[in-house]
């Protein structure tokens, strides 16, 4: 029985019961203030709230991840070198990183909530240990770097 039918029409008797039936419709109205599109962008831009992470006490694993961070900030716009020797450089914008090559920007922000993941999983040995989360090889050049581990791993 097709969608059409059932949206005109009383749903025939066996289908009455079928939950995913009785699901038709349902959240339709979720995408009326902010189309899909704009959602994923948004998603993207780390616009939304920010991470559970950053409202961990004083003294706990937020601290480093406070410290590394301040850290990116403090270096955005030096030259980094990823595993292979490639030069890669970054800007900070608001709560995510867009990384550069050959002048070109990459077309995805790392978040900062990806960052905290690669923080967590510090001292990193290989790209393939962070190949899960966005940008990996450029993260993995920023974070291994002295300036940004400092003595942290």
């Amino acid at each position: 029985m097709s969608v059409l039918k059932l949206r005109k029409g009383k749903p025939p008797a066996n289908e009455v019961d079928d939950p995913v039936i009785q699901m038709l419709g349902v959240g339709q109205d979720a995408w009326e203030d902010e189309p899909g599109d704009g959602f994923v962008a948004r998603l993207r831009s780390e616009e939304l709230a920010e991470s559970p992470i950053h409202r961990r006490p004083i003294g706990g694993p937020g601290d480093l991840v406070e410290a590394v961070w301040s850290r990116i900030i403090r270096n955005q716009g030096e030259q980094f070198q990823t595993r292979k020797g490639l030069p890669v450089t970054y800007k900070v914008d608001g709560n995510g990183i867009w990384f550069f090559r050959g002048g070109e920007r990459i077309n995805r922000k790392v978040t900062r909530s990806q960052v905290e993941v690669a923080i967590s999983r510090c001292p990193l040995k290989s790209t393939t240990e962070i190949k899960d989360l966005m940008d990996y090889p450029y993260l993995f050049a920023v974070l291994m770097d002295p300036r940004i581990r400092a003595q942290a791993w």
